[in-house]
C-alpha cells in the first residue's frame, strides 16, 4: 500500500480538464480543492500538459502553495516547504475512439461477446465479420482494409475448441495488417487459448499483439474483464502514439493516462458489494463528447461507453441516436425538428454554451433526458451477461442508489433540478438515494483504487459526493389530483409531521442537509414502492431535501402541447421550490423555426424569406448566426434570464448541415 501526504488528480475532457487536490489530514484523505480549466489537446494550444499546468496553478492560488515549477513542470514529490505533490494519476476521455473491426466466428456468442467487451471502453466498432457472412476472403479483406482500423480484435472458438476456423480468420487479417502500410492497426485475440502461440507467430513482425482471455472460455459462459483490460491498454497506446502532449503527462505516473471509464466500473462494484438491501448501483456520465454508464445489478457488473452521446461536440449526433420524437416529448412548446437541429449544432459548435432562458432550458435539457434514456437503453443489455433485456422499456430493476456526474447535471443551479431530471430519464423504481459528483471525483477514484486504495475507500466513503436526497418513487397509474400516498415524518427533536401527496406530483420536504428523521410511507390502493405497499426508513437530508415522486411509472407525459407545458412548469417549480413559470402563450401556437439559443417568438424572424436572411462569418471561419434584437416585454411573457443576443438557426442550404458528424467534428478541433 502505497502512502503519500498529497495527492493531485486530473481528468482530460474533450473540454474541460478538472483536477482535484487530496490531502492526508488527521490520518484520512480528505477532498480539499478542486478546479477547472479548457482543455487544450487541439489548437492553438495542442499539448493536453499546457492546460494541466494552468489547472494545478489555479489550486496553487486557492491554497496558497505552489504546485508548478518555473520551467512549468509538475513538482514531484511535495517538498518540506509543501510545495508539490507525492502522487499523481491521471485519466481522459478525450480524442476520437480506437476504430476498431471485430472478427470472430459466430455472431450469437463469441462476437456479441466482443460486442459487449469493447462496450466498456472508447472504442467505435466500424465492421464485424463472422464466418456466418457469406463473404470471400477477398470481400472480408476490403472490408478490413477500407474501414482502415486502429485496432482489429479477433475473438472464436472456446478454449479447446474450433482452431483452424480462427487461424483461417486470423490469416485473413495478417493479410490485411500487411496491406495497410503506415497504418499497421493493433490486434487483441481473446479466443481460445490454446492458439495464442500460433497467434503470436503469425503475426510476427506485422503488427503488435494483446492477448485476453477467451470472451467465450464456454459456449455458456461469458468472460470480459480480460479483454476489457487489454482494450484499455490499447487505448491508452493509442493515445500516446496521437501524443497531443499525453506521452509527457503519462510519464508522470506510472499508470499512465487511463481512460476514466473504468472508475465508473470500479465505483459501480465497489457500492454494489457493500449494499445491505441487495440493490444494485448506477452511476453515469454524461460528457460533452463521451458519455459512460455503470450498472451493479444481481452480483454483476458492466460498463458502457457511447462516444455519439454527449451534450457538446456528440450533441448532434445524439439526435440522431435518440431519435427526435424522444427529444420533441419533452419540449412544452410548439417547436419544429429544426430547431432542435439548430440547438444541437450550436451545441456542437459551442460546446459550453449554456442557455440563456426558459425556452433554451427546456431544449437543453430536453436533449439531457434523452441522452441518459438512449445511453441507458444501450447498457441495458450488457447488465445480464448470459442474455440480453427483450424489452428495453421494462422497468428498470431495483437500484439503490444511483450517481450522475458531467457538467449538464452538476451545473443545473438547483438540486432539486438536477435529481428531477434524473427521475425524469431513468424512472428508478422503489427507494433510491440520488447522489451527484459536482467535483467529478469519480474519474480519479479508478487510478487511486491501484496506487493507494485507502485514499480511494476514504474519499469514497466520505462527503466528496453531493448527496441529493433520498427519494420514493410510486410505480403503477395514480390518479391526478387525488392523494395517493400518505407521509408521517418523525423529526429528531419528537415533531410528527403528517402530509398526502397528489397523484402527478413531485412531493418535495425540505429536510436539511444531515438532518435525520424517520419516515413512513404508505401508497394508494393500485400503487406500490418497489412491490411494496408501504416503506418506513431512516433518512438523513441532502441538498434536494426528501423526494417522493407520485407521478407513477411508467411516467405518463401528456401528448398535447398545453397540457405538457402546465405539466413540466408545475414539476419545475415544485422540484426547485420557485414559482410556477408558465409558458408563453405565444409558444403554444406557432412553430418558431428560427430559435437556437432560447428566441423569444417575436423577437424570430416570420415567413420564408426573412428565415432566409444572409449570416455574416464569424472570426472562426465558420458561418455565424445573426444577432436577434431582445423580444419586448410582455404581461404574459415568464420571467427568463436576461440576454443581449440571441442565435438563429441556420438556413437549409447552411453548409455545416451536410457536414457527416465525422466531419464537423474534424472542423471544429
Amino acid at each position: 500500500m502505497s502512502t503519500a501526504g498529497s495527492i493531485l488528480a486530473v481528468d482530460f475532457g474533450n473540454v474541460s480538464t478538472r483536477a482535484l487536490l487530496i490531502e492526508l489530514v488527521e490520518g484520512n484523505y480528505s477532498l480539499v480543492a478542486h478546479a477547472t480549466e479548457p482543455t487544450t489537446a487541439r489548437f492553438p494550444g495542442n499539448d493536453v500538459g499546457i492546460g494541466l499546468a494552468r489547472v494545478a496553478r489555479q489550486l496553487g492560488f486557492m491554497t496558497g502553495r505552489t504546485f508548478v515549477g518555473q520551467d512549468g513542470r509538475l513538482i514531484m514529490p511535495e517538498g518540506a516547504d509543501r510545495s508539490g505533490v507525492d502522487q499523481f494519476v491521471a485519466t481522459a476521455s478525450i480524442g476520437r475512439p480506437l476504430r476498431t473491426v471485430i472478427v470472430g466466428l459466430e455472431p450469437e456468442y463469441s462476437v456479441i461477446s466482443a460486442i459487449r467487451a469493447a462496450a466498456g471502453t472508447y472504442v467505435d466498432i466500424l465492421a464485424t465479420l463472422t464466418l456466418e457472412d457469406g463473404h470471400s476472403r477477398e470481400a472480408m479483406l476490403n472490408k478490413i482494409v477500407l474501414a482502415r482500423p486502429d485496432l482489429i480484435f479477433i475473438v472464436g472458438g472456446t478454449d479447446f475448441g474450433a482452431a483452424e476456423p480462427v487461424l483461417e480468420l486470423a490469416r485473413t487479417v495478417r493479410l490485411a495488417a500487411r496491406v495497410m502500410r503506415g497504418q499497421v492497426p493493433q490486434i487483441l485475440f481473446a479466443g481460445n487459448q490454446k492458439l495464442q502461440d500460433a497467434i503470436l507467430r503469425l503475426f510476427e513482425g506485422t503488427a503488435d499483439v494483446y492477448f485476453a482471455g477467451n470472451v467465450r472460455p464456454l459456449a455458456d459462459r461469458e468472460q470480459l474483464e480480460s479483454a476489457q483490460l487489454e482494450l484499455t491498454l490499447a487505448y491508452n497506446t493509442f493515445s500516446n502514439q496521437r501524443d497531443m502532449g499525453f506521452r509527457s503527462v503519462s510519464r508522470l505516473t506510472r499508470l499512465g493516462v487511463l481512460p476514466n471509464a473504468q472508475s465508473y466500473h470500479m465505483v459501480a462494484e465497489y457500492l454494489g458489494k457493500l449494499s445491505r438491501t441487495g440493490g444494485g448501483v448506477l452511476a453515469f456520465d454524461i460528457g460533452a463528447a463521451t458519455s459512460t454508464m455503470a450498472a451493479y445489478v444481481d452480483h454483476h457488473v458492466s460498463s458502457s461507453i457511447r462516444t455519439d452521446i454527449g451534450l457538446g461536440t456528440s450533441a448532434r449526433s445524439l439526435v440522431d441516436v435518440a431519435g427526435m420524437d424522444a427529444i420533441r416529448r419533452w419540449l412544452p412548446f410548439a417547436g419544429d425538428a429544426d430547431e432542435v437541429i439548430a440547438y444541437a449544432l450550436n451545441k456542437s459548435r459551442r460546446p459550453t454554451l449554456i442557455p440563456d432562458g426558459l425556452r433554451a432550458l427546456y431544449l437543453e435539457h430536453a436533449l439531457l433526458r434523452a441522452a441518459l434514456a438512449s445511453l441507458l437503453a444501450a447498457a441495458r443489455p450488457a447488465w445480464t451477461p448470459d442474455s440480453t433485456f427483450d424489452d428495453r422499456t421494462a422497468p428498470l430493476p431495483l437500484f439503490e442508489r444511483i450517481i450522475g456526474a458531467g457538467a449538464a447535471f452538476a451545473n443545473t443551479g438547483r438540486a432539486g433540478m438536477t435529481a428531477m431530471l434524473m427521475l425524469d430519464a431513468l424512472q428508478p423504481r422503489g427507494v433510491t438515494r440520488l447522489q451527484v459528483d459536482s467535483a467529478a471525483l469519480i474519474p480519479a477514484l479508478g487510478p487511486l483504487a491501484r496506487v493507494n486504495p485507502e485514499a480511494a475507500v476514504q474519499l469514497l466513503d466520505g462527503s466528496a459526493i453531493e448527496d441529493l436526497g433520498l427519494v420514493v418513487n410510486l410505480s403503477g397509474v395514480p390518479r391526478a389530483g387525488r392523494a395517493v400516498a400518505k407521509v408521517t415524518v418523525r423529526l429528531e427533536n419528537g415533531t410528527v409531521e403528517k402530509h398526502e401527496v397528489t397523484g402527478g406530483s413531485l412531493w418535495v420536504y425540505e429536510l436539511a442537509q444531515g438532518a435525520q428523521a424517520e419516515i413512513t410511507v404508505r401508497a394508494a390502493r393500485g400503487l406500490s414502492i418497489g412491490g411494496k405497499r408501504s416503506v418506513r426508513i431512516r433518512v438523513t437530508g441532502g441538498t434536494a431535501g426528501f423526494i417522493v415522486d407520485a407521478r407513477g411509472r411508467p411516467l405518463a407525459l401528456a401528448t398535447d402541447v398545453r397540457t405538457l407545458a402546465a405539466q413540466l412548469s408545475t414539476w419545475y417549480a415544485q422540484a426547485t421550490g420557485d414559482p410556477i413559470r408558465e409558458v408563453n402563450v405565444e409558444w403554444l401556437e406557432a412553430v418558431i423555426a428560427s430559435n437556437i439559443a432560447g428566441a423569444d417568438p417575436a423577437a424570430a424572424p416570420v415567413g420564408r424569406a426573412r428565415r432566409r436572411q444572409k449570416r455574416s462569418a464569424g472570426s472562426d471561419g465558420l458561418p455565424e448566426v445573426p444577432v436577434a434584437e431582445p423580444p419586448p416585454r410582455r404581461s404574459r411573457a415568464v420571467r427568463s434570464i436576461d440576454r443581449s443576443k440571441q442565435q438563429a438557426a441556420p438556413k437549409a442550404n447552411d453548409p455545416l448541415a451536410e457536414l457527416s458528424d465525422d466531419e464537423l467534428r474534424d472542423l471544429l478541433s
